[in-house]
């Protein structure tokens, strides 16, 4: 089948799949926020692609991010540790970081495609993302491990 075809049946689904998993509960509403140095919060995403011998395939950068207005986003910003506390343009802030390292499994397709990253937390069987990055999207091969680094800012 052709490659194209499949990535873009690949996105249709993504994009069917988020709003449906949101309508469960009507009865709460998720709000984002983009995350700018004027926001609460502030992130960066580094995620680094390495093939199974270590060689560097791939690095994607981005500050396209999100995050859950509301008490979800403390609760899970309170789980992250505290690196620092910084001072940009005569404002404070509480830096953290996080690094998630993923191999990626045999179960995938030999090509497949990966960009949106989360941080969240789960509560009562359910994942609830609470900061969302969208980079650039990337191909990952069977055996690539990937590294993702985030850097999280919150005005004090």
């Amino acid at each position: 089948m052709n490659m194209k075809i499949i990535f873009m049946l690949f996105f249709i689904f993504l994009v069917c799949i988020i709003p449906s998993s949101f309508a469960e509960e009507e009865s709460e509403k998720f709000i984002w926020k983009n995350t700018t140095l004027e926001s609460e919060y502030f992130a960066h995403l580094q995620a680094q692609v390495r093939n199974a011998d270590g060689s560097l395939v791939s690095i994607i950068e981005t500050t396209n991010c999100e995050y859950l207005l509301g008490n979800r986003t403390d609760v899970a910003w309170s789980a992250l540790p505290l690196k620092q506390v910084i001072e940009i343009s005569n404002q404070k802030y509480e830096m953290k970081q996080l690094e998630q390292i993923e191999k990626v499994s045999p179960t995938v397709s030999s090509q497949n495609l990966m960009a949106p990253f989360h941080i969240g937390y789960e509560l009562d069987g359910r994942y609830i993302p609470v900061f969302n990055a969208q980079a650039s999207e990337y191909l990952v091969e069977y055996g690539d491990i990937v590294t993702v680094k985030w850097t999280i800012l919150k005005k004090i």
